[in-house]
């Protein structure tokens, strides 16, 4: 209960928690460092995700029709269907947009991360180095380039470096995916509606539904299962007493 309000326990406490995390929400009723390593690994994970859970609530919506893009454009090479969505054909343009959309975000998210950890000095902001203070700072920027405005506490994220970095990645973060987004929009709305036949693919359907999470979790998996790997699952090893 260290870090909880009676009032909520930890089921409402970890329910807050998730539910903030999976949306561009960033409130908070409970102290997220005081989460376990697997429970601080999924608060992390859902916003690394692009905050796509509940069809992409608020800023994550973007997101979401990214991944959709790119679901449509793979599953349509995977069966040799031309890709559709909505009736208008997904080509070249914005399959780039949409690769915008879903990376963007995540580069900017190892990019800082990664400059802070070999910084000198930038490593002595946080309170308990190790496994515990990489994914203080990873979910600091992952925090502040995907809309959330949720932290761990115990890094001190007021100094230039973090002030600085965080206010490029806020900018950039925010801001490309949604241009992009809006790039994809002006291109759809020139091209004509086709009609739907036996060669298009559906989209409407638990199949793609389905293909559409395994996308989005594949990709989220390989771009940061190694940080998660370092940060949360040691820490959980180590807790559990393991060497």
């Amino acid at each position: 209960m260290e870090g909880k309000d009676v009032r909520f326990g930890l089921f409402g406490s970890s329910l807050f928690a998730t539910s903030t995390t999976a949306t561009s929400c960033g409130a908070v009723n409970c102290a997220h460092d005081s989460l376990t390593p697997l429970g601080g690994l999924v608060t992390m994970f859902l916003i690394l995700l692009g905050e796509v859970v509940f069809g992409g609530v608020g800023s994550g919506f973007h997101t979401m029709i990214g991944f959709i893009v790119l679901s449509v454009f793979i599953a349509g090479l995977m069966i040799g269907r031309v890709p559709e969505y909505l009736g208008k054909k997904i080509e070249a343009w914005e399959m780039k947009m949409a690769v915008i959309t879903v990376l963007v975000p995540e580069i900017l998210v190892l990019l800082f991360s990664g400059i802070a950890l070999v910084l000198p000095k930038v490593g002595d902001l946080m309170a308990n180095p190790g496994p515990n203070g990489l994914y203080k700072v990873v979910y600091a920027f992952a925090s502040m380039a995907n809309n959330n405005g949720s932290a761990f506490a115990g890094l001190d994220a007021t100094k230039s470096f973090y002030t600085l970095g965080g206010s490029i990645a806020m900018l950039i973060g925010r801001f490309i995916p949604s241009i992009a987004m809006l790039a994809i929009a002006g291109s759809m709305t020139q091209k004509k509606k086709v009609p739907s036949s036996s060669g298009t693919l559906p989209t409407a359907s638990f199949s793609f539904a389905t293909w559409t999470i395994l996308v989005i979790l594949i990709i989220g998996a390989l771009t940061f299962f190694p940080l998660f790997a370092t940060g949360q699952i040691i820490e959980h090893l180590i807790m559990m007493g393991g060497n």
